[in-house]
């Protein structure tokens, strides 16, 4: 009751449905149509003043028509005057009126008023709604109108449609099967509005509470009746079909929303329907959870098919959630890229810290590919910087190149303590030369020895300082300026040398590389000049057009001889050799590993281009 009570008033709107009457169960639709031929004798007379014409069709036609009493403009089907004549289709036309004033729901046009015009022919008046049909706005978008492209995104045709199907099961829980669902019979409003129209064709499913008479069916078996491209298949045999064909329907519009192409050919309407977009219409990448509600919702078989037009909207609305968390993914993705794309631009700028703006570009991008992995663009970016060397070489990756360096300045110790090894196992054959000056022999063990000695300390060090190196470089040239002593400063002893730097040019250090250079040289030169300088005494004897080899160090038989500079010369081509051999198979490997790291890299890349493509 009203608030105060001493003025008399009518019940409120929350009061009455609190009542029995009011809260009972909603009854199924009946549809009468004998009483309702009778109700409809007696004419309004001139309650309505029809205007323009809406639309005509083959049973009748909608005209625009003020209605006096109320002072609205409502919408007033007419049968044609020759349909009138026909009783099947003016019960029809009765029946379509009945059950959609009965089926009282946002999404369904409210039937006001039954009658007939003065000339006899029967209508029925309804809610004026504006909007356009989904037919028309599907049309626009095959055309690509850019306005339509604008206004009717793919989330705001996909919550219409969801309203759609809650609204037929709303009509199957009265017992009311639409038969003709399709875009042209489903309009959408300026306002968010959403209607099903035209139940014209709608069966009321019998009720075994109720005896409804078979001719209320309006149907026959082998008689079509609907829209034979958005049919389910059994329905095309016997009209008298349940829910399950109207899901069929819905699946049938759901596919030509995402894909702008009718589910069935209508050359081949009876052949079984390919429903899915990603076989259709593979260019339009449609979500796989959509692809399967469409799937799912046209099977042949209906016992496969949602159990409900409930079940199709609930599956919607998975999606729209899941659609709109993406939406959200994505948004943030574009603040980090555009994040990304600030610290390129100050990059640039001299004033700004490079490797810092840099860092913050690549990190930012990597949390917007987290967030969107297949966006094109921030593919694109990243691929352009990780290409993009940094002006200097950053701090960690400097000491990874020095742990490297480290490791081949190691293997060179390791190879320079073998190759002075290998000089003492030439001293038995020595010997058998015949020794004439010891103290050269020494001179030349002690520092090979010494240099060894070295080499195998250095090759167990974790880091190796030039100190030591120049160390070990200066007993190996003292080493091989001994060894001029042996045959002279121009046989031999220069292979060696020569050798022993070309194998030092592996040198990570470019100055140690240098140094061994010029210690090599000067190795070379000094021995020419003392014994030029008659320091020490020479080595060869020119005269009468022949070089004479005069050995300081042994005497020359021919066979000690022959065996000590044969195996010498394998020593110099062997043992070099096996180091830079051993080398060049590191740095396979290490190339190998890197380059695949860098097809990973680019296959990663092409993939997400491709995929976001």
């Amino acid at each position: 009751m009203a608030v105060d009570d001493t003025v008399p008033s009518f019940p409120t709107y929350a009061e009455l449905t609190q009542t029995l009457g009011w809260a009972g169960t909603a009854r199924g639709v009946i549809a009468t149509t004998t009483p309702a031929s009778a109700n409809v004798e007696l004419s309004q007379g001139s309650r309505y003043t029809e205007q323009s014409v809406l639309g005509v069709g083959g049973m009748g036609k909608v005209v625009l028509a003020r209605d006096a009493r109320i002072g609205r403009e409502v919408a007033l089907k007419v049968l044609h005057a020759e349909r009138e004549l026909a009783e099947e289709e003016r019960e029809r036309f009765l029946r379509e009126a009945q059950v959609q004033g009965q089926l009282e729901h946002p999404s369904i046009v409210p039937v006001y008023d039954i009658d007939r015009r003065l000339d006899g022919t029967t209508f029925f008046t309804m809610r004026r709604v504006l909007g356009r049909t989904l037919g028309a706005i599907l049309d626009d978008l095959r055309l690509g109108n850019p306005e339509a492209v604008a206004r009717y995104t793919q989330r705001e045709l996909l919550q219409a449609f969801a309203t759609v199907c809650l609204t037929i099961d709303y009509a199957h829980s009265r017992g009311v099967v639409h038969r003709d669902l399709k875009p042209a019979n489903i309009m959408l409003g300026d306002f968010g509005e959403v209607y099903v129209l035209d139940w014209g064709l709608a069966r009321i499913m019998e009720d075994p509470a109720e005896t409804i008479p078979p001719a209320n069916r309006l149907s026959v078996p082998g008689t079509m009746m609907g829209t034979p491209l958005y049919m389910a298949p059994e329905q095309m045999a016997d009209p008298d079909v349940g829910p399950l064909a109207d899901v069929y329907s819905l699946g049938a519009i759901l596919f030509e929303i995402l894909t702008l192409e009718r589910v069935r050919d209508p050359r081949a309407l009876y052949a079984p329907v390919e429903a899915r977009p990603s076989v259709r219409t593979p260019h339009r990448k449609i979500a796989p959870e959509l692809e399967t509600i469409c799937v799912k919702a046209t099977e042949l078989d209906a016992t496969e098919r949602y159990r409900s037009a409930r079940a199709i909207q609930e599956a919607i609305a998975r999606y729209l959630d899941g659609d709109r968390e993406t939406e959200q993914r994505r948004a943030l993705a574009a603040t980090h890229a555009e994040r990304a794309r600030a610290a390129l631009r100050d990059a640039a700028l001299d004033s700004m810290d490079y490797e810092t703006e840099r860092g913050t570009a690549m990190r930012e991008l990597v949390r917007a590919l987290a967030l969107d992995p297949t966006h094109a663009e921030h593919v694109a970016m990243l691929a352009e910087i990780m290409s993009t060397p940094p002006r200097a070489i950053p701090p960690e990756v400097q000491h990874n190149v020095a742990k490297q360096h480290q490791w081949l300045v190691r293997a060179g110790s390791r190879y320079s303590a073998v190759a002075m090894l290998s000089w003492f196992l030439f001293f038995p054959i020595l010997f058998a030369l015949g020794i004439e000056r010891l103290d050269y022999v020494l001179a030349v063990a002690i520092p090979a020895a010494v240099t060894a000695g070295l080499n195998l300390y250095a090759s167990r060090q974790p880091h190796i300082g030039r100190a030591i190196q120049y160390v070990m470089i200066g007993t190996m040239m003292a080493a091989g300026m001994t060894l001029s002593r042996m045959f002279g400063p121009l046989i031999l002893m220069p292979t060696i040398l020569a050798t022993w730097a070309i194998v030092a040019q592996a040198h990570p250090d470019a100055a140690m590389r240098r140094f061994c250079l010029v210690a090599v040289s000067l190795a070379m030169v000094v021995p020419i000049v003392l014994e030029l300088a008659g320091v020490v005494p020479a080595s060869y004897s020119f005269s009468d057009g022949r070089f004479e080899v005069l050995p300081q160090m042994h005497g020359l038989p021919t066979i000690p001889t022959l065996l000590f500079l044969g195996l010498a010369n394998v020593a110099i081509a062997v043992i070099p050799a096996m180091f830079v051999a051993r080398l060049r198979a590191d740095l396979s490997r290490a190339q190998e590993r890197e380059l695949v790291q860098t097809w990973h890299f680019r296959r990663l890349g092409d993939d997400l281009i491709r995929a976001s493509s």
